[in-house]
């Protein structure tokens, strides 16, 4: 049943936290070991176990095994239940004990509660050392980064996240035992914490600098978001010679000196912002192609769709990969338009710009890019079949290509140094160099 629902799990926190862990050959194949890790999340005893071959049997709060599936991945992995309140957690250390003298794996949390900075905390518990002295097994420390992203103790539910495991070298604890028990103790928790944050560190600061910039004004409307709707409508209006017909346009270019004057910024505000040229695209693209005499677009939904799908993994990105593939995407829909003008065909859009989130994908190697590559080509290739080929489907192909070509020739380029330096300084996030020049 373990070997089951960790296929299950690790597929499913695959998708939902581009999850991996490295290095767990570093745990001892046989005989005795603790795992001890750093503490971020509720998600932490699932994480540590997803590529284990070994049964880790956990030490966790036992209010963790009512919560719905957590309760049950917990007791499938080999949890067992501590009663964390003062002066009641002897039993469970006793048999945390006799597992590891019975030859198993045991894990533990330092921390001893979730940690509320994404930092070990300050003051660590003594059980995983204290037990590594008595019984003579190696200490294991292992780095989860991303899950305080992820599932932050002030959230009640997990978000997307990009979440990392790592093992590191075995801690022998025999050297330590000459020190005494209060010195080696201290010392054997001392080298833990080293380790840890050694790896923990960059996840941390990439932690804080997210938090950063969610909380920073919103950026004046950017070229690629108001040249798009002032260009079109300028094409409207000069070919209607009606107002109506380019309200959308300028309402888009007001939502976007409303975010930045007047919107609260957030996670979400802030998200939807950078999605929202390629939304405002596939919602008046169809009335300029009508009003051009351009073929119309059909099953616009499921090119949406397609669209939406492919812009899933760039939750996990980072925010200049994200906004060079919102750009491009522009782009793309630009010399789309042009193909559809040289061979007017409606499905012309359905090979354009999937061809090109493909493409972009797999040059750049995003998260998910094995998969979403191919199926985005496999897409590709469907609606291709129902073009029946020739020179229609070529000029749509070559729409998406020559986007690549000019996203691959201009990247997307960083705002000025001098600026993102002013807003660290403001924000007082500089002492950590974060790197706020997305």
């Amino acid at each position: 049943m373990r070997r089951a629902l960790r296929a299950v799990a690790e597929a499913l926190f695959k998708v939902l936290f581009a999850y991996d862990c490295l290095d767990e050959h570093l745990l001892p194949r046989e005989g005795p070991a603790i795992v001890a890790a750093n503490h971020p999340s509720y998600l932490d005893p699932v994480l540590l176990s997803l590529q284990v071959d070994r049964p880790i049997r956990f030490m966790a709060w036992d209010a963790l095994f009512r919560v719905p599936i957590l309760g049950t991945l917990m007791h499938a992995f080999g949890a067992f239940p501590v009663d964390v309140r003062h002066g009641k957690g002897r039993g469970a250390y006793l048999e945390a004990r006799a597992r590891l003298e019975a030859g198993e794996v045991v894990g533990l949390f330092p921390e001893g509660k979730r940690s509320r900075t994404g930092w070990m905390e300050s003051s660590l518990r003594e059980g995983a050392a204290r037990l590594a002295l008595e019984t003579g097994a190696p200490l294991v420390p292992a780095t989860i980064a991303g899950a305080y992203r992820a599932w932050p103790y002030s959230q009640s539910l997990p978000r997307p996240a990009r979440i990392r495991v790592r093992f590191h070298e075995p801690i022998d604890p025999v050297p330590f035992r000459a020190l005494g028990e209060e010195r080696g103790i201290a010392a054997l928790l001392g080298e833990l914490r080293r380790r840890v944050d050694r790896s923990l560190l960059p996840g941390v600061k990439a932690d804080l600098r997210m938090n950063v910039v969610y909380r920073l004004p919103a950026p004046w409307p950017r070229t690629y978001e108001f040249l798009p709707p002032m260009l079109l409508a300028l094409l409207v209006f000069w070919k209607t010679r009606a107002i109506p017909p380019v309200l959308p346009a300028y309402g888009y270019i007001a939502y976007l000196l409303l975010d930045h004057f007047f919107i609260p910024q957030r996670r979400f505000v802030k998200r939807l912002r950078n999605v929202s040229p390629v939304v405002f695209v596939l919602l008046y693209g169809p009335t300029v192609l009508k009003l051009f005499g351009l073929p119309d677009v059909p099953a616009q939904g499921a090119l949406a769709a397609v669209l939406a799908g492919a812009l899933f993994p760039f939750l996990y990105e980072r925010g200049r990969t994200t906004l060079e593939f919102i750009r491009g995407l522009l782009v793309a829909a630009a010399f789309e338009a042009g193909a559809l003008y040289l061979a007017p065909v409606g499905l012309g859009p359905h090979v354009a710009l999937p061809l090109f989130a493909a493409a972009y994908a797999w040059t750049k190697r995003t998260v998910f890019s094995t998969y979403t590559a191919p199926l985005l080509a496999l897409y590709v290739l469907v609606v291709a079949r129902l073009l029946y080929g020739g020179f229609p489907l070529v000029v749509h192909v070559v729409a998406a290509l020559l986007a690549s070509f000019v996203v691959s020739l201009f990247p997307y380029r960083l705002r000025p140094r001098a600026e993102a330096e002013e807003e660290q300084k403001a924000e007082g996030g500089g002492g950590l160099g974060l790197n706020l020049r997305e």
